[in-house]
């Protein structure tokens, strides 16, 4: 704490003459978001935003929206069920979501299953790469998944439906309705999936059983303007699933697992000359019942309630310099049938710093620092920078210090838990190139990550399975992003590709991680005439080795989809109606070994907008 406030009190004084008038009249922004931290103090990590177009064709979850548009590769137990993203290489519980600038990895295990998060509920998903641990905290190893819900004040009401229903017996549903004037904002959501999901294994005689899923999303988001320098927020969030988790080729399933998860922030924001502080109330829940046989009432549970109180302070030296200094306190109560109850309290002091030091450059630096009943915790930094050689170039770089502690269930559970792990840390390093020319756009980055202390689960003596701290890791990897857009008229044509590639190796054995392809690439080509759009999609995935001796793998495959949509013209509010043919070649491919994923399947879509 004294190193926080040492450092705080020497930037303030340094730089307190540097501090410019700045006019006293205040006028509140029209377009506020809750994460300030993503986009001001975030200038030489990559950020990667994901376009309206792709999620208004994406109506099922963030698995489906992500692994044809980024980087991050995803192992899906099959379609529908429990999916845990790989990002450069880094395990899921080394992946961030953040929600309105709130971490939500779950308590009990430290990830978030992609296939549980409806991306219609926001207005943006960002992805941002490499180490995030001193802005988000624990666990943004390899990088952050952004969702936020933007409010605005202005003048409009807008109403919109989308539906869809494919094989399978798949339908979804999403509505949401927006009521917004210049002083006070409001939007309701909902989100319906179900799916008897119960495709065929192509070139086999046998289908998936027991994968029926149906999941309903509530969202509502409230702004209101109180005078001229105070903004008040709420933002909520209620998902409910029900899945039978599907078999394998080797072993049938009869197992179903029910969840529920809760977010609700309160956040008041006061603004003045050179100054905003940001005050955030959070509350975040979690269950879980998993029913091994579905026919019977016995099951296993665990809960979590999360407490979240966060104040920062941002203040401008002048146009050219900001600051943040945010405190952060978090009290987790968790208990279930494998772990107990217990509790954690966490103290997080955090210091951001950023510096246009001319037109050319610009740089950040942040420090924080934790404070938990659990364990000690380390000094956590990073530094980042953005140079413009020229107009057509541009240089960036990112080095941090991040960590991650163990979860409830790493510590807690019943038969193999460890009260005395530490938490993982990790050294890492980035560089980027971006090139701008025109309609074309290119980015090459090469990143470095070096961790320790990783927690992996394993037998003892009398073979009892249980975590210790053991591992060493290092990734290191290429990501290579380009985009071309042209517009001519009443034409518009959209090329984008991306290509990473991960070598990931537990420096004990010399072995690539499983599930983490040395390869992966995705491609979008869009064309729009008049009123009507094609697109393709392509997906790439390397094969992977399934075990840690490196000696069984699953096959790489590479799979497309195709679309075709015709815009109805009503006014200025366009009706949408199109068709997407999935695995359009009908491959075979399994994302996990043994469970073999949907073959070609086709899903009609509708957009209304009122």
């Amino acid at each position: 704490m004294n190193r926080i406030l040492i450092i705080t009190g020497v930037l303030l004084l340094f730089f307190k003459q540097s501090r410019s008038q700045q006019d006293s009249i205040l006028k509140l922004q029209e377009v506020v978001v809750s994460d300030f931290k993503l986009k001001k103090f975030s200038v030489g990590f990559k950020l990667y935003k994901i376009t309206d177009t792709l999620i208004q064709r994406n109506v099922s979850s963030l698995t489906g929206l992500l692994e044809f548009n980024s980087h991050i590769y995803f192992k899906e137990n099959g379609y529908g069920m429990v999916s845990s993203p790989s990002f450069r290489g880094t395990n899921a519980s080394q992946t961030a979501v953040i929600w309105n600038g709130i971490a939500i990895n779950s308590a009990l295990t430290g990830q978030t299953d992609f296939n549980t998060v409806t991306v219609n509920s926001f207005n943006s998903v960002v992805i941002r790469s490499g180490g995030g641990s001193v802005q988000y905290g624990s666990g943004a190893i390899g990088g952050s998944i952004h969702l936020e819900n933007t409010i605005f004040f202005k003048n409009k009401k807008d109403y919109r439906i989308r539906l869809l229903y494919g094989d399978y017996s798949t339908f979804a549903g999403h509505s949401k309705s927006i009521f917004s004037s210049q002083n006070s904002y409001a939007d309701v959501g909902i989100d319906y999936i179900t799916s008897e999901n119960n495709y065929k294994y192509s070139g086999t005689n046998k289908k998936n059983e027991n994968g029926e899923f149906n999941t309903l999303n509530l969202s509502t988001n409230a702004g209101l303007k109180l005078g001229t320098n105070n903004i008040l927020k709420f933002h909520s969030n209620l998902f409910t699933g029900d899945r039978n988790f599907s078999g394998t080729l080797t072993a049938p399933s009869n197992d179903n697992y029910e969840d529920l998860t809760s977010r609700n922030l309160l956040v008041w924001k006061n603004y003045k000359s050179a100054t905003t502080y940001t005050f955030k109330f959070a509350h975040l829940f979690e269950e879980y019942k998993y029913y091994p046989n579905k026919n019977r009432s016995e099951f296993s549970h665990g809960q979590t309630n999360s407490f979240i109180t966060d104040f920062a302070c941002e203040y401008s030296f002048n146009p050219a310099l900001k600051s943040s200094v945010i405190v952060n306190y978090t009290t987790i109560t968790a208990e279930g049938s494998n772990i107990g109850k217990n509790n954690r309290n966490t103290l997080a002091t955090t210091l951001l710093l950023n510096h246009e030091l001319s037109a050319r450059f610009s740089y950040g630096v942040n420090v924080r620092k934790e404070f938990l009943n659990d364990f000690d915790n380390p000094v956590l930094f990073s530094v980042d920078g953005k140079y413009k050689v020229n107009n057509w170039y541009t240089l960036s770089f990112n080095a941090s210090k991040n960590f991650r502690v163990p979860t409830f269930n790493d510590l807690f559970w019943e038969e193999g838990g460890n009260s005395n792990l530490q938490p993982e840390t990790s050294l890492q390093g980035e560089i980027g190139n971006i090139f701008n020319v025109k309609d074309f756009k290119f980015s090459l980055s090469a990143y470095l990550i070096k961790s320790q202390d990783m927690i992996k689960w394993v037998p003892d003596n009398s073979g009892v399975w249980s975590p210790v701290n053991v591992d060493k890791v290092k990734n290191t990897g290429l990501e290579v992003s380009s985009a071309y857009k042209k517009t001519f008229e009443q034409y518009a044509f959209e090329l984008n590709v991306n290509y990473a590639y991960t070598n990931a190796i537990n420096q004990a054995n010399n072995n690539q991680l499983i599930y983490v392809p040395y390869h992966k690439l995705t491609g979008l080509i869009n064309y729009s005439c008049k009123k009507i759009g094609v697109w393709y999609q392509f997906l790439w995935n390397g094969e992977v080795y399934s075990t840690t001796d490196n000696k069984e793998t699953v096959d790489g495959y590479n799979i497309s989809n195709l679309g075709l949509e015709y815009n109805i013209h009503n006014k200025q509010k366009p009706y949408l109606v199109g068709f997407k043919l999935n695995n359009l070649f009908n491959k075979y491919y399994e994302n996990v070994a043994f469970r073999p994923m949907p073959n070609r399947h086709i899903q009609f879509y509708l957009n209304l907008n009122f």
